[in-house]
């Protein structure tokens, strides 16, 4: 093992002029090469959600990697009331969804309520620090903050309004699907009434600090199977939310395995598992935290399959797929007692902002890296299921050793 991190350290330092064999560069490889693929929900940007380390050994040098994404929200103005009285929830969940506000007097209906509106091109930027603590351990320090825009050209190509109904007019979803066009095109506006009060609104060019993480991993040595090419890691987590809508302490744990499947000295597969959970608001440094969703503990699963082979210029090239899949964001049994209400424009789709906020959270992510002294990291997100993911979101991410 000293070898091969002294054998990392040489070809990270001098690989422009190196001459080391295609199957020295991708044993040098670190399990999957993978960016933050957290989607920009408009909820999750909020707290600390926790996603798959997919690296099959602790790093051998300090690394630092700087992300920037982009991802297309929507949902359309809703208010949703949630009865208190249990003889009104009994009478709610006798109707569908989509009709009970017709059945129910909203003046004089005893209940708590929630209002949300979605719309915009949300930015991300992201750095993190890795940092070698030892044989089998690593600390990662990290930055989150955000930007809300108009997602106009030619900052955000494919992830502003008109690209998106460009494809769902010609390739899939038919004529302005969600009522997009009904309430303007490249607009910018996000607000939540949370059922306590509490009030949230980004406009155009809002910026804000969404929060520090701070995630320990361990590779245990003991669990490494040489012969199946297995590898184990574990991690601890800690996130402070900095935002003015949410200043509080999230906590969490995951595992994670990485096999790895060489083919020959110039290609290998590598297939990652993962799961994980956090318990958000830990501790609440105020009390008029927003409420950003009314589920406590968020778990998640995370597999993800890569690619890779050395090119002629001894660059490692790598092709890969991740699939990620989160907890609801509020408690499902409350979807059978909610009433929704249809802003009068809307028409398509409406109640999606707010009904899946009780359902699982899953999208897919399609990556593309190129390593050989630094690592460059394209990708492009998809939320199939709709599920208040952005429609299409983008990312690059840039890693070298300090």
């Amino acid at each position: 093992m000293k070898n091969l991190v002294i054998a990392c350290l040489l070809l990270n330092a001098f690989s422009v002029f190196s001459q080391a064999s295609d199957s020295l560069l991708l044993s040098c490889k670190n399990g999957i090469t993978k960016p933050s693929i957290l989607s920009l929900h408009p909820f999750g940007i909020f707290v600390s959600r926790v996603q798959g380390n997919f690296k099959t050994n602790a790093i051998p040098r300090t690394t630092l990697k700087l992300s920037i994404e982009s991802g297309n929200v929507w949902g359309t103005p809703i208010k949703t009331y949630i009865p208190n009285d249990e003889e009104i929830r009994e009478q709610v969940k006798e109707q569908t969804w989509h009709q009970a506000q017709y059945f129910f007097d909203e003046e004089n209906l005893d209940a708590e309520f929630f209002e949300l509106q979605i719309d915009g091109t949300l930015k991300g930027f992201r750095g993190n620090v890795a940092f070698n603590l030892g044989k089998s351990h690593e600390l990662n320090l990290g930055i989150r903050s955000f930007l809300l825009t108009k997602g106009k050209y030619p900052f955000s190509i494919f992830t502003n309004d008109e690209f998106i109904e460009f494809v769902h007019d010609n390739i899939g979803g038919g004529s302005d699907p969600f009522d997009r066009k009904v309430f303007g095109l490249n607009e910018a506006y996000i607000r939540y009434l949370d059922r306590n009060g509490n009030e949230m609104v980004l406009n155009n060019g809002n910026f804000f600090l969404g929060g520090i993480e701070t995630s320990y991993y361990y590779y245990p040595e003991k669990l490494v199977n040489k012969k199946q090419n297995l590898f184990f890691n574990f991690g601890a987590h800690l996130g402070a939310n900095l935002s003015k809508y949410n200043s509080s302490i999230d906590i969490g744990l995951s595992s994670n395995v990485i096999k790895s499947i060489g083919l020959n000295q110039k290609n290998n597969f590598l297939i990652g598992f993962s799961l994980g959970a956090i318990r958000k608001n830990f501790i609440d440094f105020k009390k008029e935290n927003m409420d950003f969703g009314t589920n406590n503990f968020i778990a998640f699963l995370e597999s993800a399959l890569e690619y890779s082979f050395v090119s002629k210029k001894e660059a490692i090239h790598s092709f890969g797929a991740d699939f990620y899949i989160q907890t609801s964001m509020n408690k499902i049994a409350e979807r059978d007692y909610m009433i929704p209400i249809r802003h009068p424009d809307a028409h398509k789709s409406w109640g999606h902002g707010v009904t899946n906020l009780y359902e699982f959270n899953d999208y897919w992510t399609f990556m593309y890296s190129i390593s050989k002294r630094n690592t460059l990291t394209l990708y492009i997100q998809q939320d199939f299921t709709v599920s208040n993911n952005p429609d299409i979101q983008t990312g690059i991410s840039y890693s070298f050793a300090l």
